[in-house]
């Protein structure tokens, strides 16, 4: 009989005998999930296929037959006791060691022994004790040679057991086998029989539930998913890369080395990323030399500085792509849209697009839209930056480099690099400033020094490069130290924003209209974008008909930094759809580095970050279609036309606006029928998604200004009588609200 004992690791399921410290069999259940269970049951199951025994939800009681050929052999009596049962054994089971046996009839015997102390009759003992000979021999017939051999047999057991299976398990393990129960609804049954787990382990390795339907059918498409999926590769083995291992540790100069090794059956290359810089006074100097030298050495180098651009609209109508009703045709099809000369190139490239392939349907559940978006990205940045870096090169040429400068902050970046790095190409990340990213890799070498410098660009050229003085180090760290979470912020310190519309009562504008953004509730900063609470409000009526006291307010709100328009237009230009407009947006996807270099262009001497600033609202607005129309009829390129044109004291505002600070305003008075026009439906939408504190001013109470808006941006107040005909005064004549003069007793009594 040999003994249960706890493993130390999963492995230990899969030692020999002889290498179990202490000698014994494992008798374990399975509850829980992750990966690394996974594994686990995969590899268990295959030496459970090969030489032991699957059992799928329940041990089939014997039939008519099965209990008719037991009879003939053994007899039709039974006499309750160990010696009478081993006799049986032995004639049942005569390929059984006598070790085996012995230890068999000893369980069988104590089996049946609880149930007798159960008061059960010599009749129901028989029955049970025929129900145990019959599993085992037509069962478990194949493993009664093997058990407690050096090569311990594997039984697996799916599903939850009852009182007779788990006897008939505990007696095979005894006698040397090894069992896992499988357990997808978890223990509660189990503990239900074996309350004190006195014949099995709970293993508790997983980290979570099992997927649903997780059953032997889920298991058994799994490996035939598998088999699917080697259809895919290419099946040359003959070349394979060797990342990293050649590596002496001076990147710098192993990035220089090209007689990396000799054994032709690999190529040679490397995946790293360096956070930080060892020097920082030094390091852009270095970085500048590191490049002239691979250049003057005639190596390829591709560098890609803090992103990589989404593909064009004409990049992505060269991959050729169509309907695909499951996730490995669309990896095949995908995958004739890499092409390379070099067949060896091409095998190598084509299934490291495979590889990817299967990682991304993993992030993306299957999802396969979202797995063919992903695809085409993936080989949009194959054309634009790795055909030319192989071109007219050999497996084994000197390895050209993909140099990506800054963090890896998307998914589909992250994709692509890992593809890249299974290529014969240097991939090198270069992260001076240390800022997380989400690039994980088992084959990424990471290496980390302590100084952070911040660098816009990797520099390939001496125009433009700018060297720290120390002194100028020193400063960036009192910076650091003095605007990184503390509430403190830099001037223009940052350049994205997300706006959150703040939702008051009426009385709270004028609270918060002239306050900075980061005093307002809900401000926030995440991953270097300001979260902006602004005002949209419109305000219906007028207190108590007091017009004078109705505009003395409006006056109060008037800041340098707001935009006024009374009964009158925002936009004045022509309304026509500008030419070559048509071009900058195509499939939901606004092209912004085809407007960047459009003739047409009027924005080119705002600010690098404003320019992107502009076009990723533009975007937003575009996709969040809070404008009627938008993506029918053609007023998607009446909102780019008109975002792209928009008055100088607009822009003005836009590029000076610092998102920590006070919000820009727009103000519109309207005293007439006369409705919002889609143009400035247009600019106001926009403007909000800036950040812009906007004001509807409506004594009418008409509702002009929703026509042109899908999504109620604008929250109403209404404050009191509505009042038609009303004449808008000068304001810069009016005296503010503020300052008119109190009576006596309000100046007494405030």
């Amino acid at each position: 009989m040999l003994l249960h004992q706890k493993i130390k690791e999963v492995d230990d399921f899969f030692k020999r005998l002889s290498m179990r410290k202490p000698r014994g069999v494992y008798f374990y259940r399975i509850n829980s999930y992750d990966e690394t269970i996974l594994e686990f049951i995969r590899k268990y199951y295959e030496l459970a296929k090969k030489d032991g025994a699957i059992i799928d939800t329940h041990i089939e009681n014997p039939t008519a037959d099965n209990i008719a050929y037991f009879n003939e052999i053994i007899g039709d009596r039974y006499v309750h006791g160990p010696g009478f049962i081993a006799d049986a054994l032995k004639r049942w089971l005569p390929r059984i060691r006598d070790y085996e046996r012995a230890s068999m009839a000893d369980g069988i015997f104590d089996t049946l022994e609880v149930l007798r102390r159960q008061g059960k009759n010599i009749e129901i003992l028989k029955n049970n004790f025929t129900r145990i000979m019959c599993w085992l021999y037509y069962n478990f017939y194949n493993i009664m040679e093997r058990l407690g051999s050096e090569d311990i047999p594997k039984i697996i057991f799916w599903g939850n057991v009852n009182f007779s299976e788990l006897s008939t398990l505990n007696i095979l393990s005894n006698a040397g086998a090894d069992i896992i129960l499988l357990q997808p609804g978890g223990d509660s049954q189990y503990l239900s029989i074996d309350s004190k787990s006195q014949f099995s382990i709970d293993l508790k390795m997983g980290s979570e539930g099992f997927p649903p339907g997780f059953n032997l059918d889920w298991l058994l498409k799994l490996y035939e998913d598998d088999k699917n999926k080697k259809m895919l590769y290419s099946g040359n083995v003959n070349i394979k890369p060797n990342t990293n291992a050649w590596l002496s540790g001076d990147i710098f100069e192993d990035l220089k080395n090209i007689k990396r090794g000799e054994n032709t059956a690999f190529f040679y290359n490397m995946f790293v990323r360096i956070n930080g810089c060892d020097d920082r006074n030094n390091y852009t100097n270095e970085l500048y030399l590191l490049y002239q030298d691979l250049k003057r050495a005639n190596r390829k180098v591709q560098v890609i500085n803090n992103s990589i651009t989404n593909p064009s609209v004409d990049e992505i109508a060269k991959i050729k792509r169509g309907n695909y009703a499951n996730e490995n045709q669309l990896i095949l099809d995908l995958k004739t849209n890499i092409k390379f000369t070099n067949n060896v190139f091409l095998d190598v490239a084509r299934d490291a697009f495979v590889d990817t392939m299967i990682e991304t349907s993993k992030l993306m559940n299957m999802d396969l839209n979202k797995i063919m978006n992903k695809g085409i990205y993936i080989l949009c940045w194959i054309n634009r930056y790795i055909v030319e870096l192989m071109n007219g090169m050999d497996i084994h040429s000197p390895t050209p480099i993909l140099i990506y400068f800054g963090s890896v902050e998307s998914d589909t970046e992250c994709l692509f690099l890992k593809m890249v790095s299974k290529l014969p190409v240097d991939v090198v990340i270069f992260n001076p400033e240390k800022i997380k990213d989400k690039l994980e890799d088992k084959n990424l070498y990471n290496i980390r020094f302590e100084e952070t410098l911040k660098i816009r660009e990797f520099p390939t050229d001496s125009v433009g490069l700018s060297i720290s003085t120390t002194a100028r180090n020193a400063e960036r760290d009192l910076d650091s130290m003095m605007y990184s979470d503390t509430g403190m912020y830099r001037d223009m310190q940052f350049t994205k924003a997300n706006v959150i519309i703040l939702s008051t009562t009426y009385e709270e504008i004028a609270i918060y209209w002239k306050q900075e953004a980061r005093f307002r509730p809900n401000f926030s900063t995440v991953d270097n974008a300001v979260n902006i609470p602004v005002i949209c409000a419109k305000v219906s009526g007028v207190p108590n008909s007091d017009i004078d006291a109705y505009f003395a307010k409006i006056k109060d709100l008037l800041t340098d930094t707001t935009l006024l328009y009374k009964n009158e237009n925002i936009y004045r230009s022509n309304a026509s759809v500008a030419a070559g407009v048509t071009s900058f947006y195509k499939n939901n996807r606004l092209d912004k580095e085809a407007i960047k270099k459009w003739d047409g262009f009027k924005y080119d001497y705002l600010r690098a970050e404003t320019q992107d600033y502009i076009l990723d609202k533009l975007s937003e607005l575009l996709k969040s279609k809070v404008i009627v129309g938008t993506g029918q009829n053609g007023v998607e390129y009446k909102i780019i036309t008109i975002v792209l044109d928009l008055p100088k004291e607009i822009l003005r505002f836009i590029q000076s606006f610092d998102f920590t600070k006070c919000p820009p305003k727009l103000i519109i008075v309207n005293t007439t029928e006369s409705i919002i026009s889609l143009e400035d439906s247009i600019i106001v939408a926009f403007l909000n998604l800036i950040g812009f504190d906007i004001l509807f001013f409506v004594p009418t109470g008409y509702d002009n200004i929703s026509k042109y808006f899908n999504n109620q941006i604008v929250k109403e107040h209404i404050i009191g009588n509505y009042l038609y005909d009303v004449a808008i005064p000068d304001f810069s004549r009016l005296k503010a609200g503020n300052n008119k003069k109190k009576s006596f007793f309000a100046r007494l009594f405030g």
